[in-house]
């Protein structure tokens, strides 16, 4: 109410807070419908709910259902397949162990190996002959007043089958060295002698090969040199012999 003076009357302090009020009010309902306008309905969250839904593939559950199902339906038909190869393998191997067979057969027509022996005239294989050598008077290695030493030779056939073997001056060469000077072999000037003998399993051929001090040579020359006093060695060589210990001996 105004004044008598023209100026607005002084407005008392309770009206003051009640305009107060009224205007926090007013913004209050303002500032709630423009929150009320702009919150989404509940339609409009599930569609948007739905569509993230269908377009991202990783939150749809069937996706790893779906991978399950197909992982058993294919291993029970894999599985026979993998069980056949283990049958088809021993065949194979087989087939191998008879190529080998066949290989190491022609091998060793090709390198020459004797065959096994069917009858007593065939000939011992080297594998199956066992040849010792010693002196003839056993632990006697010096020889004097001309004398010359003796060596006995024991050839055993070890095989079941009775069987041949040369047992001749080429085919068990006796050899004897002083130093690197070669002396003596039985096998000089003795081409084409042969001597067989059958031997049949366990049973030893014994026999002597003696040698009278004089020297050979393998251009088969006259010679009547005699071997000097010193120390000698004799050795045994052959396709039977295998390895023996030589020799050694003294003349004096």
């Amino acid at each position: 109410m105004a004044s008598s003076t023209g100026h607005p009357a002084p407005v008392s302090k309770d009206i003051y807070w009640r305009r107060r009020a009224f205007v926090m009010i007013g913004v209050l309902l303002v500032l709630a419908l423009i929150a009320y306008a702009c919150r989404p309905s509940d339609g409009a969250s599930e569609t948007s709910s739905n569509q993230a839904a269908i377009e991202d593939p990783s939150a749809s559950p069937s996706v790893p259902e779906e991978e399950p199902s197909e992982d058993p339906s294919e291993e029970p038909e894999e599985e026979p397949s993998a069980s056949a190869s283990p049958s088809e393998e021993p065949s194979e191997g087989a087939g191998k162990d008879d190529d080998e067979e066949k290989a190491e057969d022609e091998e060793s027509e090709e390198s020459g190996e004797a065959a096994a022996p069917k009858s007593p005239e065939d000939a011992c294989r080297p594998q199956d002959v066992v040849v010792t050598f010693d002196f003839a008077e056993k632990d006697r290695d010096t020889y004097g007043g001309g004398a010359g030493p003796g060596f006995k030779v024991t050839v055993v056939n070890i095989a079941e089958q009775t069987c041949t073997v040369d047992v001749g001056p080429e085919a068990v060469e006796l050899i004897i060295h002083s130093g690197n000077d070669r002396i003596f072999s039985t096998a000089d000037c003795a081409e084409g002698k042969r001597e067989k003998q059958q031997l049949t399993q366990g049973r030893p051929y014994e026999y002597t090969l003696d040698w009278e001090r004089n020297r050979s040579f393998t251009d088969c020359r006259d010679s009547s040199a005699k071997a000097q006093p010193g120390w000698y060695k004799a050795n045994l060589k052959g396709d039977h012999v295998g390895n023996v210990d030589q020799l050694v001996f003294q003349l004096q």
